[in-house]
């Protein structure tokens, strides 16, 4: 079966084009898919055969200053042009929220977005061989794409036509997509005719899997690639192609092609995207010639000047299976195909066997095999693939590309070959973490380099610095895990106040994983602190965008903590105290402690002025964090936190008592403050250092429990709470306690007033209605008075009171609930027993009521109650 395809029925605009395509008036229009081994290697022989006197490339022509770094010897691929263009948002009206709060008061500001593009290149991208190939055979080399720096760009990247993002802030896209051939009808129906699972397989099938020779008879491939594209192109009306700027690029594009063919002796090379060619084709020849490299398309673009720079990528953003746009799938395995190609030619300057006879494809699959079961092996993983499964799998892949007529296994190949004699049972049966391994095997972990002269922001270097000395790998993109010992290695710290930077830079290089919390305050017992943390190209997208902030983390971080001080500061009263003692915890996390005299004394202003009980509580726990925590946190020897623990605990008593006046719907927020002031006092008593950290005057708070519990007028779940919180805490006795709870549920009582009392109580204790006689049956004889009406009125309530009941707790009430009605104690404790164990006979008795209930729901019309 022959492997060039014979397309039947081109339209007959399409077929007439194809004399044009290589060579009329001497210009030669390669269509491409990026990132094609098939079509750099076909481009390869082309180029060395025609010998152009000019190579035209699509890709921003604003960026022709970065052509001459791809030629540098230090330049390791992957790599990638970043773009990146810097606007305001339109800022949205503030929410002004419910009555009696604050807007942010940045709400209204202008937002600052990012916009970022990328143009990638790995060594089987056809792009960069024409790029080196066009410079080492003479031949000058321009892009003449639209410029990133045209407004059009803001169309598809920016503001949509009604004023809304079409793209996500601070995100990144390529300007090589090819969305166009995954929806395609044409494209989708051919692969269903041969059998393919989607379009790359269909164009493995008919390019990347013809024989070296094949692939070397440019003529014939870039005829059939032409061909190919065209007939994908056929889905899309003008006014799509308009609206997602394909036209006016080509337009741009053709206006180039006319410039260079009226300037330049000799043959023309021109290469795109293959969906473009056609367009190019018909109006290369009517386009008004640009004067000059375009540059004026900027002028008055109202956004600002955007920035560009070579970086390093990664295979996993080159990967079509992560979302990249333009790419093959699994670029690992492309690349590993690449290579076996190269090696045809000099395979003594490769570390790659000579292939002889044997496709070099069939030497891929079997090295590929062969090197993922040592992968699984090296693992440990229980499935791990024996030498024996290996040779299955290498000789099903190479007859699975006999039956399909390909020339040599080709990917979908080796991947039905593993999946057939690697994996056992069925694939949707426990093999996500096979699968998983498999596709990130075959994608590949590896990171390009560039040279010192690319010119990074020197955040950039600062950044890599830091990932080194924190054990983060930067030659490849895998994801490992960072494990630091935070209380006994002073060096740890250092380490993990990096990767706590990077996180509060939203760099996207390290995820906290487990340890001790320092900003909530919790598992402060663990030591050891663990981060995954991994090295990408978004990485250096997003702190390119920052380095305008500084030229060091540090800087950078600084920078963004000063904006977080002013707008506090311009917040004024209401939850400031919280929010500042925030800023303090997060410098001292990412290793800011020369700003920490300023910060405390901001802090200390805050307190002072701070309107806000909750939040107060909240900076009171907050500082008592940072005493615990102090040494990891760095904070050992400032007296300032010492005063600061002092100050808390009278400046939230003083904002206590009008919590006294709490309305119905904010008693359960009411009793929860008080809760946490009361925690907030035996942690402050607690702590190590107490003569210089805390000396609390305990009875304070007594004093404003005893208040709220016997005076007038207070807010019954306030009331109840202190209640529980004085006999607890051993003020009250049995007595005193005894006859509050009478007065709450005796003669007279209020029932809406009582379930509110009682939710306070079962809030702060909810074990006292097991321990108190009095507090149940007083409760008993008062759901006794109420008729049907008062009961459901207040059943909502009811069930809130008794949600901090653990399950045993409620079987036990329900016993001494039956015991007051009458019930002896085994027959109310049979009732409200508790089955742990079900037994054979239970379960098919359930399963049998199970199936009466159905059918009769279903005798009755009612099988939608069943879902």
């Amino acid at each position: 079966m022959s492997t060039t395809p014979q397309p039947a029925g081109l339209p007959p605009e399409i077929a007439a084009l194809l004399p044009q395509l290589l060579g009329d008036e001497g210009i030669f229009f390669v269509p491409v898919r990026h990132h094609s081994p098939a079509c750099a290697w076909a481009l390869r022989h082309l180029l060395r055969e025609v010998r152009p006197a000019a190579v035209l490339i699509e890709g921003p022509d604003d960026l022709d200053a970065l052509l001459p770094l791809l030629q540098d010897p230090l330049t390791r691929t992957p790599v990638a042009w970043l773009c990146q263009a810097t606007r305001e948002a339109k800022a949205e009206p503030p929410d002004p929220g419910e009555e009696g709060t604050e807007a942010e008061p940045e709400s209204a500001a202008p937002r600052t977005v990012t916009s970022s593009s990328f143009y990638p290149l790995c060594d089987y991208s056809p792009e960069w061989i024409a790029v080196r190939e066009g410079v080492a055979l003479g031949a000058q080399v321009a892009l003449i794409d639209l410029p990133w720096r045209h407004k059009a760009w803001e169309r598809r990247y920016g503001e949509g036509d009604g004023g809304e993002e079409t793209q996500a802030p601070d995100t990144a896209r390529s300007q090589m997509e090819e969305r166009h051939f995954a929806h395609s009808r044409y494209l989708n129906a051919m692969a269903r005719q041969l059998g393919c699972v989607d379009h790359h397989d269909l164009w493995d099938r008919l390019f990347e899997l013809r024989t070296p020779e094949a692939l070397a008879d440019w003529r014939t491939l870039f005829a059939d690639v032409f061909s190919w594209c065209a007939m994908a192109r056929q889905d899309y009306e003008p006014e799509v192609l308009e609206a997602e700027l394909s036209l006016p690029r080509e337009r741009h594009m053709a206006a180039h092609i006319r410039r260079w063919r009226s300037e330049v002796q000799g043959p023309i090379v021109v290469v795109t995207g293959g969906f473009h060619t056609a367009e190019l084709l018909r109006s290369w020849k009517t386009a008004p010639p640009l004067a000059a490299p375009a540059k004026a398309a900027a002028k008055k673009n109202k956004a600002a000047e955007p920035d560009a720079w070579l970086i390093r990528y990664s295979f996993e953003q080159l990967d079509a299976l992560n979302g990249y746009g333009a790419g093959m799938p699994s670029p690992g395995y492309y690349q590993r195909t690449w290579e076996a190609l190269e090696a045809l030619q000099a395979p003594a300057q490769r570390d790659v066997p000579a292939t002889g006879a044997v496709h070099p494809l069939t030497v891929v699959a079997l090295d590929l095999l062969t090197r993922f079961a040592q992968q699984t092996r090296a693992q440990d993983q229980a499935d791990a693939v024996s030498t024996a499964l290996v040779q299955a799998a290498a000789l099903q892949a190479v007859r699975l590309a006999e039956l399909r007529g390909n020339a040599g296994p080709g990917r979908q190949d080796l991947l039905d070959a593993i999946r057939s004699c690697f994996v056992k049972g069925a694939m949707d049966e426990g093999t996500r973490g096979f699968t998983a391994d498999l596709r990130a095997f075959l994608g590949g972990t590896r990171i390009g380099d560039v040279p010192p002269s690319a010119g990074s922001p020197p955040l950039i270097e600062d950044a890599r610095r830091l990932a080194r000395a924190a054990g983060v790998r930067l030659d490849d993109s895998a994801s490992r895990t960072v494990r630091l010992d935070l209380y006994r290695k002073p060096s740890h710290r250092e380490r993990s106040r990096f990767l706590h930077a990077m996180a509060y830079l939203d760099a996207g290089l390290a995820q906290w994983v487990a340890g001790p919390d320092f900003i909530a305050g919790s598992r402060l017992n663990m030591l050891f602190e663990e981060w995954r943390a991994a090295w990408s190209p978004m990485v250096e997208a997003r702190l390119i965008a920052l380095a305008s902030d500084g030229a060091s983390v540090q800087a950078v971080c600084l920078a963004r903590l000063l904006r977080e001080e002013a707008a506090l500061s311009d917040q004024g009263r209401g939850r400031s105290a919280s929010a500042a003692v925030a800023l303090l915890q997060r410098a001292c996390l990412v290793g800011l402690h020369a700003r920490l005299p300023q910060l405390l004394a901001m802090l200390s202003a805050h307190l002072d002025e701070d309107a806000s009980l909750g939040s107060v509580v909240e900076c009171g726990h907050r500082l008592v964090t940072l005493w615990r925590a102090r040494e990891p946190l760095g904070v050992q020897q400032n007296p300032q936190l010492a005063g600061l623990l002092q100050r808390v605990w009278p400046a939230a008593l003083y904002l206590l008592p009008p919590l006294a006046q709490t309305p119905a719907d904010g008693q359960e927020h009411a009793v929860r403050l008080l809760l946490s002031l009361r925690e907030l006092g035996r942690l402050l008593a607690s702590l190590d250092g107490k003569e210089d950290a805390s000396a609390i005057d305990a009875s304070l708070l007594t004093d404003h429990l005893q208040r709220f519990a016997t005076g007038a007028g207070v807010a019954p779940g306030v009331a109840g709470a202190a209640t529980a919180l004085l006999y607890l805490d051993g003020h009250w006795d049995d007595a005193a306690l005894d006859a509050v709870v009478r007065q709450r549920f005796g003669p007279g009582a209020q029932p809406q007033e009582a379930v509110q009392f009682l939710n306070g109580m079962m809030t702060a204790a909810p074990e006292l209605l097991l321990r108190l006689p009095a507090l149940l049956q007083g409760l008993d004889a008062l759901v006794r008075q109420w008729d049907d009406a008062a009961f459901v009125a207040h059943l909502p309530d009811l069930r809130q009171a008794f949600t901090g009941l653990r399950p045993q707790e409620t079987a036990d009430l329900a016993t001494k609930v039956a015991q007051l009605h009458g019930t002896d104690e085994a027959t109310a404790a049979s009732l409200a027993g508790m089955h742990y164990e079900t037994t054979e006979e239970d379960l098919h008795a359930g399963l049998r009521l199970q199936a009466l209930l159905e059918a009769s729901l279903q005798r009755d019309g009612l099988q939608g109650w069943i879902r």
